[in-house]
C-alpha cells in the first residue's frame, strides 16, 4: 500500500513538473512568434500602402523660357530664339480623377512667370501642367493637368496624429529617382521652422509635423502617409544640421486650399493681418505675459510690423503685444492655431476675438479680407 501511495505521488509531481516546464517553454516560444507575426502585419501594411498611393505620386520638372543668342557664323547675323531651360524639380500628388495636383509653392517657383511644369506619372504617361495658384499663407501650390480617371489619394485626418505613429514619405528624390519610399515616425506636432530653399528664400512655417522619414532633396511636395494608405501630410523641408530630421505640411491646413481650387477654381484665403507666436508655459515666462495660451501678437526678428497696415486687425484696434486667446468660442492653443481657426471662414465673415493685453480683457469684432 505505501509503495502504491509513493508512486502515485512520484507520478503527482513528475507530471506537475512537465507541465511547468512545458507551459514554462510555451510561453517563451511564443513571444518571438508574436513578435514576429507584429513586424510581418507592418510590413504587409506597409507594402500596402506604398502601392495604393504610389500611382498617384508625380515627379515635377519645373522650366523657365530663357532667350538665346545665335550668331551666323557667316553672316554675322544674330537671331534670338527661346528655349526651355530646366530650373528644379520636385514632387507632388494627384488629389482628384481629373487632375489636380498639390505639390509646395517652393518646388513651382520660378525667377520669371514664365515657368512650365512638366508632369511624370508613374506608369510612364507625362502632361504639361497648367498653375491653378499658390498659397499665400503656406508653402503649398496647386496645378492641374487635363485627363480623366486619373489615380489620385485620400486624404486622412492630421488632428487625430500622435507621436509615435509610423508614417512613409514618398518622392522624387533628386530629382531623378521617382516614387523613392523612407519609413518613420512622427517624432512631433505642433512645431515652428523657418525653411529656406536653394535660392535663399524663406518662409516661416507653423503647426509642421516632424518626422524622422528621410525626406531627401526633391521630396518636396511628395505625401507623407500613414500605414492606411492616407495622406497626413505634405513633405516640405529637413533640417540639415541634424540627423533624420524632417518635416511635413498637416493635410488638414492644405484642405481649406483644395476646397477653394474646386469651388472657385482659384486659392482664396482669407486674412486677418497679424504676425504672432504661439505661446506655451516657457515663452510666457521668458516674455513675462500674463497668458501662457494663446497667439501673441509680435513680428519677432522678421523684419515687418506685427500688424499689417491697413488690415483687418489694424482696424479692430488690435496692436502689437496682444494676445488673442479665443476666436469665436475656440480657444486658440495646440494645434488650433490662430491661422488654421481663421481659415474655416471666408473673406467678408466677422469673426470674434477674445484678447488679452496687459492686465485687461476685451473682445474685437474683426472683419476678414482676402488674401492678395
Amino acid at each position: 500500500m505505501d509503495k502504491k501511495i509513493i508512486i502515485l505521488l512520484f507520478v503527482l509531481f513528475t507530471g506537475i513538473g512537465l507541465g511547468l516546464n512545458l507551459k514554462d517553454f510555451a510561453y517563451k516560444t511564443a513571444e518571438p512568434l508574436v513578435a514576429d507575426i507584429l513586424r510581418l502585419d507592418e510590413q504587409e501594411a506597409t507594402i500596402r500602402a506604398i502601392k495604393k498611393v504610389s500611382p498617384a505620386v508625380v515627379s515635377i520638372t519645373v522650366y523657365e523660357t530663357q532667350p538665346t543668342q545665335i550668331m551666323d557664323v557667316n553672316t554675322g547675323n544674330i537671331t534670338i530664339r527661346n528655349e526651355n531651360v530646366k530650373k528644379g524639380a520636385g514632387t507632388g500628388f494627384l488629389i482628384s480623377s481629373d487632375g489636380l495636383i498639390i505639390t509646395n509653392k517652393h518646388v513651382i517657383n520660378t525667377e520669371k512667370e514664365n515657368g512650365s511644369y512638366k508632369i511624370y506619372l508613374n506608369n510612364g504617361k507625362q502632361y504639361y501642367a497648367q498653375l491653378i495658384g499658390k498659397d499665400p499663407l503656406n508653402d503649398l501650390a496647386l496645378l492641374k493637368i487635363f485627363d480623366k480617371n486619373l489615380p489620385f489619394v485620400e486624404l486622412g485626418d492630421s488632428d487625430k496624429l500622435s507621436a509615435g505613429t509610423a508614417v512613409i514619405a514618398i518622392g522624387n528624390t533628386l530629382g531623378l529617382y521617382q516614387n523613392s519610399v523612407t519609413k518613420g515616425i512622427v517624432s512631433g506636432l505642433n512645431r515652428s521652422i523657418v525653411a529656406s530653399d536653394q535660392t535663399g528664400n524663406s518662409e516661416s512655417l507653423g503647426n509642421v509635423i516632424q518626422t524622422d522619414a528621410q525626406i531627401n532633396l526633391g521630396n518636396s511636395g511628395g505625401p507623407l502617409i500613414d500605414l492606411n494608405g492616407k495622406v497626413i501630410g505634405v513633405n516640405v523641408a529637413t533640417d540639415s544640421s541634424g540627423s533624420s530630421i524632417g518635416f511635413a505640411i498637416p493635410i488638414n491646413d492644405a484642405k481649406t486650399v483644395i476646397k477653394s481650387a474646386k469651388e472657385n477654381g482659384r486659392i482664396i484665403r482669407p486674412r486677418v493681418g497679424i504676425r504672432y507666436l504661439m505661446l506655451d508655459e516657457q515663452t510666457a515666462f521668458e516674455k513675462k505675459l500674463t497668458r501662457q495660451q494663446g497667439a501673441w501678437v509680435n513680428s519677432g526678428n522678421s523684419g515687418f510690423a506685427s500688424v499689417t497696415t491697413g488690415s483687418p486687425a489694424e482696424k479692430a484696434g488690435i496692436i502689437d503685444g496682444d494676445i488673442v486667446f479665443e476666436i469665436n468660442g475656440i480657444k486658440v492653443e495646440g494645434q488650433n492655431t490662430l491661422i488654421s481657426i481663421t481659415q474655416r471662414y471666408k473673406p467678408g465673415d466677422r469673426i470674434g476675438l477674445k484678447i488679452q493685453r496687459g492686465n485687461k480683457i476685451f473682445n474685437k469684432i474683426v472683419v476678414l479680407d482676402e488674401f492678395k
